[in-house]
């Protein structure tokens, strides 16, 4: 049997950040499985954002590059926000979008808005094997300092015999079918506050985001009694503003979060900052939940969509009754769960979701002539 060519890729790395970590570890597990051949190179050069989107000041540690056969170059942004970074966009082949927004993309120049592709869930998962890149990227972004021992122990660490981490294997299941159809929705709350650079608009957003928040987890309690869990993470902003809406149960830590989410087979999700679809959907999906899911205001590649993925909400109201009847009805609940499954191993899974957009952009080169 012939050997099954290798695509080489080459990161032009910045940043440690978690967004990241789902990227990089799908790069690991393409090099693991023989389907690429990667390297690296530090790239300090910083994301440029238009003047328009001055608000996005800190975002550029959620940008990566990966060169593919020597030739195309693709630029992949987590950011939790819709706009453009039009430097990256200019010297790049193609620009994979978490937050894709179509509107946004027609706003451009014709030549610009081909280059532009939703990426897709965005979360953090580790690789279950030792990453030798990511022990080279600690020690080149962060030096021989605190930082760099914990991001060597992550990559090391691949038992997690020394703290947890959200492993692979921990983050990923096939439908539990059979699970009693009980409601899980612990979330946090912004302080809207805490950051004296933040814009009104900005500040609006967040008291926005906690006030709907409040009321989901009010309702939620009222009218399922014991099939629900959840409140607002335990914080000194919470407990000074939504006291009687703090969980009480033990989600303290990630580990333990991680273990109630897994026996909970319908989980809530709602919209994050900027619009965002947070990291919690991109899990309930991994884990094979049924989701009810405040309206999506970005888009998703494959065939994600209401109905089939997740029951939507547009209210407090609405997502108390998107609850009840995820737990009446078990074939459209068990459906959702199997659909999840699939759109995880096709689409969400980070060997899948880079390999997608590596083979989409040789397809659209081929295809471009």
């Amino acid at each position: 049997m012939a050997a099954v060519k290798q695509i080489q890729c080459r990161l032009l790395y910045r940043s440690p950040s978690p967004h990241l970590q789902q990227l990089y570890t799908g790069f690991r597990l393409l090099q693991r499985n023989g389907r690429v051949r990667l390297s690296q190179q530090f790239q300090p050069t910083p994301v440029r954002y238009a003047d328009d989107a001055a608000h996005l000041y800190d975002a550029g540690h959620a940008h990566l590059d990966a060169v593919v056969e020597n030739r195309l170059r693709l630029h992949f942004d987590t950011h939790d926000a819709q706009e453009i970074a039009l430097g990256e966009l200019a010297e790049c082949d193609f620009y994979f979008k978490r937050s894709y927004s179509a509107q946004v993309t027609e706003s451009l120049p014709q030549q610009f808005r081909e280059r532009i592709r939703p990426l897709g869930l965005n979360y953090r998962v580790l690789p279950d094997v030792t990453d030798p890149l990511a022990i080279w990227r600690g020690l080149t972004l962060s030096g021989f300092s605190r930082s760099t021992l914990s991001a060597v122990k992550q990559a090391l660490d691949v038992g997690n015999r020394f703290g947890f981490q959200p492993r692979l294997s921990l983050m990923e299941s096939d439908p539990q079918l059979t699970a009693s159809p009980n409601v899980l929705f612990h979330v946090a709350a912004y302080d809207p506050y805490d950051d004296p650079q933040r814009s009104q608009d900005k500040i609006d957003d967040r008291i926005s985001i906690n006030e709907t928040r409040a009321r989901c987890i009010k309702l939620l309690k009222e009218e399922l009694g014991p099939r629900f869990t959840g409140g607002f993470t335990a914080s000194a902003f919470t407990r000074e503003h939504y006291a009687d809406l703090v969980s009480t149960s033990e989600t303290t830590s990630q580990e333990n979060y991680l273990r109630t989410l897994k026996s909970f087979p319908i989980c809530v999700a709602s919209t994050g900052l900027h619009g965002s679809t947070g990291w919690k959907l991109a899990e309930y999906v991994a884990l094979s939940k049924a989701v009810l899911s405040e309206r999506l205001v970005y888009d998703l590649p494959g065939n994600f969509a209401r109905g089939r993925n997740f029951v939507e909400f547009t209210s407090p109201e609405e997502c108390v009754s998107g609850a009840v009847r995820l737990i009446e009805d078990s074939a459209l609940r068990r459906q959702i769960m199997q659909n999840n499954a699939a759109y995880y191993r096709d689409y969400l899974r980070p060997d899948a979701l880079v390999w997608n957009a590596i083979t989409q952009a040789l397809a659209l080169e081929a295809k471009q002539g």
